[in-house]
């Protein structure tokens, strides 16, 4: 049991702080709506955590700042040596630190969030299988029946919970800023279909190209219809439109000219294996058939 649960709060860990890099003190701080709690700093110049109990209903959207603090605190509290039974590994990092306060920078945070995760991590490093699987006892209060592993997958529920919160809110940032180095293609990638009433001059691969990779069906069939390049080796948008089963872009880019026989370079496969790959069988049916009518291609 222990592996699989030190392997789990190991991946949540890798994908939670790959989420983090590159962050901003502007992102870090960033209110997507008035009314959001947050990290704040008082009058008196202390930063504080905004929060109450019970929550309200509705409660207010949070910061990433506001996430991060409540990660840092879960990470480092002191319950995890207490209700593991193992020794504490250094000074509790969080609510549980007397002079502890969340940090107002997202620099500072990272570091924070770092050093508690170590804590965490040398907590269960410490717990013996043999303790895993004893209740917590009286020191748990209500959850005394409750196994030392129990209260481990409760912990790395909180670790997903809110390392997806952050995610979603790394998201909506990042969208609200430019995507694409040009207009056009800008417009594209965000699905904007007027942009076909205003092509002219010589078109690059790259509008088709991000049209299939954002999923933009209808505007990659608008492309190809009026003429638009498209790349022919590699992972070609067949490939991507092939294991998506978009039957009529697929029927299009092979009225175009696509080359069905294609290999892709990282999976080795061509179109067809990538509808077979994802059971778009009726798109695998349609690959089949163009490449039979070309054998010179095969």
């Amino acid at each position: 049991m222990k592996p699989e649960l030190v392997g789990l709060s190991d991946e949540v860990w890798r994908r939670t702080w790959a989420r983090l890099e590159g962050l901003t003190d502007e992102e870090y701080l960033w209110e997507p709506v008035p009314g959001c709690w947050s990290v704040r700093q008082r009058p008196d110049g202390r930063w504080t955590w905004e929060q109450v109990l019970p929550s309200p209903s509705p409660t207010p959207v949070t910061t990433i700042a506001w996430r991060l603090w409540h990660l840092i605190d879960m990470y480092g509290e002191d319950r995890a040596p207490r209700w593991l039974d193992v020794p504490a590994q250094g000074p509790p990092i969080g609510l549980d630190d007397p002079d502890g306060e969340p940090p107002a920078t997202a620099a500072a945070a990272l570091v924070l969030l770092d050093q508690a995760h170590e804590r965490w991590d040398a907590h269960l490093a410490l717990v013996s299988e043999e303790q895993l699987v004893e209740a917590v006892g009286p020191i748990a209060g209500p959850y005394a029946e409750s196994t030392r592993a129990g209260y481990v997958q409760h912990m790395l529920d909180e670790f997903i919970h809110h390392g997806a919160e952050i995610g979603v809110m790394r998201d909506l940032w990042r969208w609200q800023q430019p995507i694409a180095d040009d207009d056009r293609t800008e417009r594209v990638v965000r699905g904007d279909l007027s942009v076909l009433d205003e092509l002219d001059g010589v078109l690059s691969p790259d509008l088709l190209d991000k049209a299939v990779e954002h999923a933009r069906w209808d505007l990659a069939i608008g492309l190809v219809e009026r003429g638009a390049p498209f790349t022919r080796t590699g992972r070609t948008p067949l490939h991507v439109a092939a294991g998506a089963g978009e039957v009529a872009l697929v029927r299009a880019l092979l009225d175009a000219g696509a080359d069905a026989t294609v290999v892709d370079p990282d999976f080795r496969a061509t179109p067809r294996q990538w509808a077979e790959q994802f059971d778009r069988h009726d798109v695998a049916e349609l690959l089949a058939a163009a490449t039979a009518a070309n054998p010179s291609r095969q």
